[in-house]
């Protein structure tokens, strides 16, 4: 487990640059085509307001990165697949991790299968989300399955090619279970200076190895099933 990340992170797709993640070009469902990730990238998360990601938890709630939501309490999500929208209600944010909760319309998403195993050391794994350049999914590998980052949560990191726009998204094994949610860049270097420079994740569009960490999905639920039981 690293520490002492505090001082050098940057937080995923959290630059306050709407343009990042004004969407791909074209839906996020038809780049997963053919991955692991193509199921909940149809129906089972949606793109965040220009912010990020957000991923379907249950039939009417989405978990996503606190982080991306600001002073927000209502924001515009539209599915994976391009076809439908729905607005998104904060609910809870954690105080423990970097996880909010969104209340949406019954039906709007599908609930995603979660893991019930945590990752393996070197084991692939697949991320979705929606930078403005570059591709909706990367593919990488598991390189420390239990890792945490102050004020983020517990998770584990990834070696992958994973942009801005990514936070708050998906991270999946090969049978397309959810691992984790995409929350921040252990050592984002001069990714965000150039990102503000440009409008663009040069950066990350350079880097094949960038190093992600991403939260639990186990401990999101926990904290989620929690935040839910406090608002009645």
């Amino acid at each position: 487990m690293r520490r002492g990340w505090t001082r050098r992170r940057l937080l995923v797709g959290a630059l306050g640059v709407p343009a990042l993640l004004s969407g791909c070009a074209s839906p996020l469902a038809e780049q997963a085509l053919g991955t692991p990730a193509q199921d909940i990238a149809a129906t089972g998360i949606a793109a965040l307001e220009g912010r990020g990601v957000a991923v379907a938890f249950d039939a009417e709630h989405v978990l996503t990165c606190a982080h991306l939501l600001g002073g927000s309490g209502r924001l515009r999500l539209t599915r994976g697949d391009g076809r439908s929208e729905a607005e998104g209600v904060v609910l809870a944010r954690s105080r423990r991790m970097d996880l909010a909760v969104l209340r949406v319309p019954r039906g709007f998403l599908a609930p995603v299968l979660r893991a019930a195993d945590r990752p393996r050391e070197g084991e692939t794994v697949w991320a979705a989300g929606v930078p403005q350049l570059g591709a909706g999914i990367a593919r990488g590998h598991v390189e420390a399955p239990d890792a945490e980052m102050p004020g983020f949560g517990r998770g584990f990191t990834a070696r992958m090619p994973a942009l801005m726009g990514y936070s708050g998204g998906p991270v999946v094994d090969a049978e397309g279970r959810l691992l984790g949610l995409t929350s921040a860049l252990p050592d984002p270097g001069a990714a965000g200076a150039l990102a503000l420079l440009t409008g663009a994740d040069l950066d990350g569009l350079t880097r094949r190895d960038r190093r992600i960490f991403a939260l639990a999905i186990h401990r999101a639920e926990a904290e989620a099933l929690h935040l839910l039981s406090l608002t009645g």
